[in-house]
Order: structure tokens, then C-alpha cells, then sequence
């Protein structure tokens, strides 16, 4: 557990001494003492996660595929790094260190574009670092790749959003359900966001039409449930809330603007949503894709008060104490708490 603490005190004590947006001097010291630190921890952990021994077993069962059934599988692009590294002989701490690197350049450029980048890479670590990134290796993939994309999309260029789209889809299709909600909210010509559109649906449902078909089969029953689907539900909704308050105050670009509020109200449907849906697996999947939120809009709340620093400073310290007590719930009443405590090397193996 040493581990996750001191990773997660250097990100608080990062994001309190850039509290007044010091976002240049930041990031040389963010890629140093906190992406490289969180991907080697991701990379190099073993027997850590409650998916461990699932994924090891797919990797030690696609030496028996050749390229064509890796291509055209569900998640393609999850079992063609999977064949390809299989054929490398290597061994498979290599494929959580290669989804680790994909992850944390995702994470990393997206919280690098926030006004206190590490503030937004702090709120993101005692989940979407801890419990996704060290377990869940397709969903950890497809969310590097969007991270990139809601860069692209942040910027303007379209195009390299929605391929960006497409490969984080190829490694879980769920991913999918961004690419029409970046597109719907994006202002710039109605005609290039409507074309866009038709494209990304038309080559979605053709590429992803048996893993919607698989994932339907396999979420839409009572059987397939989550625990803390609500907890995190209502840790998305804390952001939505917020945003839906105060967004108007945040210095970003209409599309921008537009897309968050989107997902904002989509996360509050959600909540709505999960009385009555039969499987509260399928929800958990989905709002995975809205935690950027959670960064994008916890990271901007001390700089409502920026004029002011020590507000400023009290703001992100209110921030960090969030963030601890996500992680102490996460880490000592987690129901796969024994998964990730203790914290365990290849080194050790």
C-alpha cells in the first residue's frame, strides 16, 4: 500500500504548489516524478488486479490464433497486440507494461491540458489508475486512446479525433459511445459535425456489430451486476453537478463547453437510468468513458477563486482530501481491496 500513498502524495503536493496554474514550470516535473513513476507501477506489478489471471489466460491462449482470427475477434485490436506479442515469445508482463505506456501518454496529455495538471492526474489515481489501469486491460487501452481523443477533439481536428475513436473502440467497443456524443456537441460547421457523424456510426456499426451483439447478449441480464456502480455514479454526478452550477465559468471554447454539459446530463441519466436497468455491469462499463469529468472539472474549481491564492491553495487542498478519502474507502473496504493490498513487482515473482 506504500506505493499508491506515496505516488499519491507526491501528486498532492504537486497540485498545491501549482494551485495558482503554473502549467509550464508543471509539466517536465509531472512526466518526471508522476507519469513514469505510475507507469512503471502499472507495468511492472504482478498478480495484482481481479482480471489477472483472466487476461493471462487469453494471452496464453492467442498463441493457437493466427493474424486473420486476432483481427477479426471481438476487441481486434486488444487480441492483435496480444497475437503480435505472442509471437514476440514475450512474456506477459509485457503486455500490462505496453497497455500501461498507451494509458498513462493518454492520461498524461489529457491532464497536461488542464489548468493544474496534476491537481486532474491526482483525482484520477485512486480509481481510474489504481483499479482500471492495473486490472482492466482493455478498457485501460481504450481509455489512453480516448484521452487523446478528447484532446483532438478539444483542438479542433476532428478527423484525428475520430480515428483515435475508432482504435480506442478496436480495443473494447463500449469506447464507441463517444464518438457520437463528441460529434453531436461539437459547434464549429453543422454540416462537417453531421458528415462526421454518419461516418463514425456507419463505420462503427460495421467494424463493432458482433461485439454490440456480444456485449448485449452478455450485460443484458440480471445476473450481470457491478458493485459500487453507484458509488461511482454519484462520484461522476458530484462533477456533473458542479459543472452544470458553475461551467459557465470556466474559460474553455464553446464545443468544449458543450461536450461536457453533455456528458454532465448523461451522467445524471445514468443515475436515473440505474432503477431500471437489468444489468448494472453494462452502466459501469459505459460511464467509465465520463470520468474525464471528474478531472476535467475538479481541476478548474480553484481557479473559479485563482485571484485569491490562498482560497486558491484551500480549494485544491479540498480537492486532494476528496481524492484521499476515494482512495482509503477504495483501498481498505473495496470488495477487491486483497487484489491490489499488497502491492507486488516482477522483481518479486
Amino acid at each position: 500500500m506504500l506505493i499508491y500513498w506515496t505516488l499519491f502524495l507526491v501528486l498532492a503536493i504537486g497540485a498545491l504548489l501549482n494551485s495558482d496554474g503554473g502549467l509550464r514550470r508543471s509539466r517536465p516535473a509531472l512526466l518526471l516524478l508522476a507519469a513514469l513513476p505510475t507507469l512503471l507501477m502499472i507495468g511492472l506489478r504482478w498478480k495484482i488486479g481481479p482480471d489477472w489471471a483472466s487476461y493471462k489466460a487469453i494471452y496464453e491462449s492467442t498463441h493457437l490464433f493466427d493474424f486473420s482470427q486476432a483481427i477479426t475477434h471481438a476487441d481486434a485490436g486488444f487480441y492483435t497486440l496480444n497475437w503480435g506479442l505472442s509471437e514476440l515469445n514475450a512474456p506477459f508482463w509485457v503486455l500490462n507494461f505496453v497497455c500501461g505506456v498507451v494509458f498513462t501518454v493518454g492520461l498524461t496529455a489529457f491532464c497536461g491540458r488542464q489548468p493544474n495538471p496534476w491537481l486532474a492526474f491526482l483525482v484520477a489515481f485512486p480509481y481510474l489508475v489504481i483499479v482500471i489501469a492495473m486490472s482492466a486491460l482493455r478498457q485501460s487501452v481504450a481509455l489512453g486512446f480516448l484521452f487523446l481523443a478528447l484532446n483532438a477533439y478539444e483542438a479542433g481536428k476532428l478527423n484525428r479525433f475520430l480515428v483515435l475513436g475508432l482504435i480506442a473502440a478496436a480495443f473494447h467497443g463500449s469506447a464507441l459511445l463517444m464518438i457520437p456524443l463528441c460529434l453531436l456537441s461539437y459547434s464549429k460547421s453543422n454540416l462537417q459535425r453531421v458528415i462526421l457523424l454518419i461516418i463514425g456510426l456507419g463505420l462503427g456499426y460495421y467494424f463493432f456489430q458482433d461485439v454490440f451483439s456480444h456485449y448485449a447478449r452478455r450485460y443484458t441480464t440480471e445476473k450481470m451486476q457491478s458493485g459500487g456502480t453507484a458509488y461511482r455514479l454519484a462520484m461522476n454526478s458530484l462533477a456533473a453537478v458542479i459543472f452544470l452550477a458553475v461551467g459557465r465559468r470556466f474559460a474553455v471554447p464553446p464545443h468544449v463547453a458543450a461536450l461536457w454539459r453533455n456528458v454532465s446530463l448523461c451522467t445524471l441519466a445514468f443515475a436515473l437510468a440505474l432503477a431500471l436497468a437489468p444489468s448494472s455491469t453494462a452502466l459501469d462499463r459505459l460511464l467509465l468513458y465520463f470520468f474525464p469529468l471528474q478531472f476535467f472539472v475538479l481541476s478548474r474549481v480553484p481557479q473559479l477563486v485563482r485571484q485569491d491564492r490562498q482560497v486558491a491553495g484551500q480549494a485544491t487542498l479540498v480537492v486532494a482530501a476528496y481524492a484521499a478519502l476515494v482512495q482509503i474507502v477504495f483501498l481498505s473496504f473495496g470488495t477487491f481491496a486483497t487484489s491490489y493490498v499488497p502491492y507486488r513487482t516482477i522483481f518479486g515473482a
